[in-house]
């Protein structure tokens, strides 16, 4: 059955909708499985249409562009109150993007300019229009601070691919799954082990006991022990207390055991493993970008009380309570690894150490091919950018990455990240020389971040001053 979905266009230049659409036999496949109730660029649906929809009733939503009306912002939330997921899709709706430099000005004095003071205004007393026009927010806010989001697809725009995959994964996570999959069974119920040669007898976890019935591998009866691939049961088997003791004996995790962990998860949750986009519901990215996000409860058990992460992921105390320790053994691990590469991973020009020679704008000379941006003294955000978009600007257009995916994990603000990596890179030059060829900082490192980073906006500033 179709899965209802809605694109929503805020104020945007429409290329990440253009990105979709440049799939072009690509999205055969996809569109059938796609009820698209709402795209006003492209399917003919008005916005009340959208409106009288049932609140929920829409299974995705994507949303596009910044708000910077007061109609984008309150689509913005008709969105959430009409979707069950919400992916913001392209550098706007996850960071600002471009249009969130408008936050180093005024409110004012931007109006002004873009009606009064521009060089090609003709009218004799030019206005602010005011007819059949929303109003203007005082500042770029990210959809994020408006609305929860439970997905981000960053890019200016994403790539086709980037695109394609989200949508595909997001089709898994609310498809009904193959047709052998029994909820009401679980993998323990067709286990040859069952009664002889357990795994968890001999005390190694084993995720079957909390496994949905239907697998047709049937790891156990060759060795292996079952990682739960089939995705939670309705209906535990009677060995789950059993798996849950044996997690509970487990204070501190070896080498083993947090692969072990890891890998029931990604395949337990069903998490993306693509990191080209955030998943909040993929709680193994969520661990590693929003740890402080989780809230930590205390639980009874036989070993005592025992601190779990508050997921309610299934609504079952058992399997919540397994998958709540099992994160919380993973949050304190250091051996807890989530990829996250920078666009300079997957660059193909030659680096010997970043250092740059001598600091060029973009107009001096003619970088080549071969050889690192940076060391031939060009900027390049490709150390603080996420990787993601096939280093198409580096690779095959010979430009330097501008940082339109926006920072990697563990990394708050990709414009101040750049600058203290510079800092370092330039220890031995003048910090004048440096200012000669950076002309504007704010525009040039948080080009694509500015409305998320921890600059503010001039709005604050104003407020302030008042």
């Amino acid at each position: 059955m179709p899965i209802p979905v809605a694109f929503m266009q805020l104020s945007s230049c429409w290329g990440c909708h253009q990105s979709l659409l440049n799939a072009h036999l690509g999205l055969l496949p996809i569109l059938p499985e796609l009820d698209i109730v709402y795209w006003p660029a492209v399917v003919d649906f008005k916005h009340e249409s959208l409106e009288k929809r049932e609140d929920g009733s829409i299974v995705v939503g994507f949303i596009e562009g910044v708000a910077r009306t007061k109609q984008d912002t309150a689509n913005i939330k008709l969105m959430r109150k009409k979707c069950a997921i919400i992916v913001a899709i392209g550098a706007c709706a996850c960071y600002g993007s471009v249009k969130g430099l408008a936050n180093l000005f005024d409110k004012e004095d931007l109006i002004n300019r873009k009606f009064k003071e521009v060089e090609s205004i003709t009218d004799e007393d030019p206005q602010e229009p005011t007819v059949n026009v929303p109003g203007i927010e005082d500042y770029i806010i990210n959809v994020k601070e408006i609305v929860d989001v439970d997905v981000f697809i960053p890019g200016c725009p994403p790539t086709t691919e980037n695109i394609i995959a989200a949508i595909s994964y997001l089709l898994t996570l609310v498809g009904e799954g193959p047709e052998s999959l029994d909820k009401n069974k679980t993998v323990c119920d067709n286990c040859k082990l069952f009664d002889k040669g357990c795994f968890l007898d001999q005390g190694k976890l084993c995720y079957g006991p909390i496994t949905a019935a239907g697998c047709d591998l049937m790891c156990p009866h060759n060795g292996e022990i079952c990682y739960g691939c089939f995705k939670p049961t309705n209906k535990p088997s009677e060995k789950a207390k059993q798996l849950q003791e044996l997690l509970h004996n487990i204070e501190v995790l070896d080498n083993e055991s947090a692969a072990n962990l890891q890998h029931f998860l990604d395949l337990y949750l069903g998490v993306a493993n693509i990191t080209n986009f955030y998943f909040r519901g993929d709680l193994l990215q969520r661990l590693a970008y929003e740890p402080d996000s989780f809230v930590v409860k205390e639980i009874e058990t036989d070993k005592g009380p025992k601190l779990v992460l508050d997921t309610s992921t299934t609504g079952n105390k058992i399997l919540d309570n397994i998958i709540g320790y099992s994160l919380y053994l993973l949050k304190n691990d250091p051996l807890f690894k989530f990829s996250s590469k920078t666009v300079c991973s997957t660059c193909e020009r030659e680096v010997v150490d970043k250092v740059p020679t001598d600091l060029k704008r973009d107009y001096e000379g003619l970088p080549t091919m071969d050889k690192c941006f940076l060391e031939q003294g060009y900027i390049c955000l490709g150390p603080v950018t996420q990787a993601g978009c096939g280093t198409i600007c580096p690779n095959k257009a010979n430009a330097p990455c501008l940082g339109c995916y926006g920072p990697p994990v563990g990394i708050e603000d990709q414009g101040s990240k750049f600058i203290s990596t510079l800092g370092s890179l330039c220890a031995d030059k003048d910090p004048k020389e440096i200012m000669r060829v950076i002309k504007d900082p704010a525009g040039l490192f948080n080009r694509f971040t500015l409305a998320d980073s921890i600059l503010g906006h001039r709005y604050h500033d104003k407020m302030e001053d008042n």
